[in-house]
Parts: C-alpha cells; structure tokens; sequence
C-alpha cells in the first residue's frame, strides 16, 4: 500500500484527529520540558512581571498596586497567588513553575475541546478540521515559544477568546458574555471584540443606503501615507530617537519611503478586487441596541472603575505609542510585516492571501459585528510583531474554514499543508546559545539573540529579514501550487 493511500485511510476515520492531537501534545511536551529562556531563571524577561503577580500578589495588589496598562494582565497569575495562600503553599520559584506547568496543560485540553466544538458546529470536513487544526496549533508560539516562556498572558486570553466566540456561535449569550469579561483582566481587546460581534449580530441590511467602498485604492495610498506622514513628522519634531526605538534600527529617510512604497503596490494588490457595497440602514429603521450596550457597560465600568482604584500613577504602556508603532513598524524592511506573520504563523498568511478576496466576502456577508472586528482585526495584523492578533486568530479559521470545504482537497494536499506548517513552525531549532541572557538584557538584539527575536518581526536583523523572506517566498510558491488549482 502506498504512503499516500495509508494517509488517506487514516483520513477516512476519526483516528486523523487523535493522531493531530499526539503530535502536538508530544511536540508541546517536548518544548515544555527543553529548554527556558535564560532570563530570571526561567521566568523570561516580559514574563517577569507575571511571576511577581503570581508570587506577591495578595501584598502588592493592596499595598503597591500595578500600574495602569498591567492591571488588566493579571490573570490567571493572581490565580496561583490566592490558591497558594489559602492552602498555604510557599511560593517558591520551583513551586510557581509547576503550577504554570499544571495551568498550561489545562489551558491546552480547553484549547483542544473547544477547537473540536467549534469545528462540530460549523459541520467542517474532516480535511478541513486537520488543516485548521494545524494553522491554530502547529505553529511557533505553541511549538516553542509557549513552553520556552511560559509567565506570558497570550496562551490564556486565545482560550477565552476561543471559548467565548464558541458560545457566542452557538447563541448561549450569557456563558459567551460571562467568560468575555475574563478578557478585562487578561487582554482586554478579546472582551471588546466579543462585545463587537454581541451587539452588531445582524447583517448588513439589504434595503438600507449603498455605499460603495472602494478599498483597493483607499486602503493601498491611505494607509502607508499616514505611515510616511508619522515619519516626517517626528523628523520635522526632532524625535528619530522614537522613530528608531520603534523600528529597532537606524531610520533612513529614502529607505523608509521605498518601504512604503512596497507596501502601498502590496496592499493594493491585496485589496483591488475588495471593493463591497456596504447597506446602512434608514434613519427611521435606525434602532441602538440599548440593552445589550447597557448589559456590557454596567459591568464594565465596575469592574474599570475597581481596578483603577488600585492602580498606581505609572504608566507602563502608552496607547498613542502602540497606535504609531502599528504605522511605522511595517516601515522597517520591504514586506516585514507579511515575513514576520508567515514566521509566527506558518502557512495561515499564506492561506489568507491566496483566499483573501473571498475570505472577505465571506466576512462580510455575515454580521455587522464580524465585519467591524474583523476589520479591526486586520488593521492590528499589519504590525510586524505578529502575535498582536494571536487571541482572535479564530476571527480567521472560522471564514477560511468556509472556503477550505468548498475546495474539497485531496490528501496529499491537505498532508502537505501540515508537513509545510510542522517545518514553518521550527520547534526544532534551539534557542539557547552562550551570551544569549546577557545579549537580551543589554538590548543586544541582532547577535545571538536573533535565535530568540527572529520570530518577531520588529526585532528582525536583516540577515535574518532575508532567510526568512526566502523561506517565505518558497512557502507563497508551495501553498499557490496546493491551492490555486482548486475553485471555490
């Protein structure tokens, strides 16, 4: 029996989907127990702040507070503070990563139950399901980055996302909207995007206003303006050092406009068959769901104004930073921001590509909700450091979904995709070298760090920018040859 004709009867029965499932927990154990970032003894460098909040929790909430941004990024940490002190448990270093340990594996069997939910209500093919299956789980956050610096918020507020969008999807509002609010405390865009597709579930109405948006042009000159706009301003300012910080490199003004330009012909292509008619209502059939705004803000609101109460006057974070970061950052080398995603990602950018004019058609003829967070959800992907948009990454998989069943894909394209995804991801290649903790905490990112930060596209050396564009236009060749030949 052939290798193909093998993989095609495990693909015939539900045995494909427990077979997924071994890899990933042997490849998520196999990255859980390898090798920990070399910074505070395992606890990384971002992840610092949630150690603390898992170890001092009960004292520093009450007395010292957190800052402003951070409060909202406490859970589950807080969690083990409070199950260590009421069964008094010491909190000691080796203590707190066991219980991350125990909390991560819980945090993947709801991954696991949920993604199989999901993939259940909205009746996928079984290629699909492996396919989609792959994209959420087979790529470097959970492959590597997720066991290699585990005192991180993005594992936790992808699983209420996820659980919150499936119950949204099966219509049990209230279990949706009780676990969304958990989204506050973890990463709060998740609750507010849940909100979105809560209060705006209606589609377009199809008697209302037209408004044709012309999205090809608008998008591919607007956009990458504002972008050279925020770039001549902080020269005109005096403020490179900001503009440099951003962009983790010397700022050079011809470089950066021929960047824009590259990204301005790549948007366009993207978006020049995008153009939708979008229906508004009449003002007279105009109706503000009230009740459900009221429902979320009340809430809302408490919950904003009692963490408030207890934070400090430092500000961690600024919002306006992270908004111009979003314009300048896709500046930094020709197309980073695709090479950055395809490097976190796999082959799912690849897929969205390809599919992306029917992808937002599909986007679009379902809710209000969906095409606003989706939108959104796509203005957040054009920053280089790709896992911005991890948590609502099922906002994606659910309409590229839809597609993937309609192009009935063979086995050996669908075993392809997978194989192509498990090499994208690249949990085999090691981290740790000598001098990486030093190089990380003296800001030394384009040596030995690379092993670490070539994976986020801001912090992207250009030798690395150019293995990993290489690698992606290899991807972009595969994935076309896989996909295109099949209609929609």
């Amino acid at each position: 029996m052939s290798i193909s004709q093998t993989i095609k009867n495990i693909l015939n029965q539900q045995g494909v989907f427990v077979l997924l499932v071994l890899v990933l927990v042997f490849l998520f154990s196999f990255s859980f127990f390898g090798e920990k970032i070399p910074l505070n003894d395992g606890a990384g460098y971002d992840g610092t702040f949630y150690y603390s909040v898992a170890q001092n929790f009960s004292t520093d909430f009450f007395e010292n507070a957190y800052d402003r941004f951070r409060i909202f990024r406490i859970f589950p940490f807080f969690l083990i503070n409070l199950f260590f002190s009421i069964f008094s448990i010491e909190p000691s270093h080796a203590n707190l990563m066991y219980s991350m340990y125990v909390l991560h594996y819980l945090n993947l069997a709801i991954q696991l139950t949920f993604f199989f939910k999901l993939a259940r209500l909205n009746n996928w093919k079984k290629t699909t399901t492996s396919i989609i299956f792959a994209c959420f789980f087979f790529n470097y956050f959970t492959l590597k980055n997720f066991g290699y610096e585990i005192f991180q918020t993005d594992a936790f507020a992808t699983t209420i996302f996820l659980v919150s969008f499936y119950y949204l999807q099966q219509k049990n509002i209230f279990l949706a909207l009780s676990i969304s609010f958990l989204g506050l405390i973890t990463w709060p865009t998740v609750s507010y995007t849940i909100w979105l597709l809560y209060i705006f579930n209606k589609p377009f109405p199809q008697d209302g206003l037209r408004l044709n948006f012309i999205t090809g042009k608008l998008v591919s000159i607007v956009f990458p303006l504002l972008s050279i706009g925020a770039v001549v301003t902080l020269y005109v300012l005096h403020k490179q050092a900001i503009l440099e910080s951003m962009l983790c490199m010397q700022a050079y003004l011809p470089f950066l406009i021929t960047n824009a330009c590259a990204w301005s012909v790549f948007l366009y292509i993207l978006f020049r068959h995008c153009n939708y008619n979008i229906y508004c209502p009449h003002k007279k059939n105009l109706s503000i769901p009230w009740k459900k705004i009221t429902s979320i803000a009340i809430p809302f609101l408490a919950i904003n104004i009692f963490f408030r109460m207890y934070a400090n006057n430092e500000f961690f974070f600024n919002e306006a930073a992270f908004a111009l970061q979003i314009l300048l950052r896709p500046l930094k080398y020709p197309l980073i921001t695709l090479i950055g995603h395809i490097s976190y990602f796999g082959i799912l950018p690849m897929l969205v590509l390809i599919l992306f004019r029917h992808l937002l058609k599909d986007v679009f003829h379902r809710t209000v909700g969906y095409t606003i967070a989706f939108v959104a959800f796509l203005f957040f992907a054009t920053d280089s450091e790709a896992r911005h948009i991890l948590p609502q990454i099922p906002l994606a998989l659910v309409p590229l979904a839809s597609l993937l069943d309609k192009m009935n894909l063979n086995v050996k394209s669908v075993s392809a995709l997978i194989v192509l995804q498990l090499v994208l991801s690249h949990f085999y290649l090691p981290i740790n070298a000598d001098g990486l903790a030093e190089a990380i905490e003296s800001n030394n990112f384009y040596t030995v760090a690379q092993r670490y930060f070539m994976s986020f596209g801001p912090w992207m050396s250009f030798h690395t920018y150019i293995v990993w564009a290489a690698i992606s236009v290899f991807t972009a060749i595969l994935v076309c040859q896989i996909i295109k030949k099949r209609k929609i």
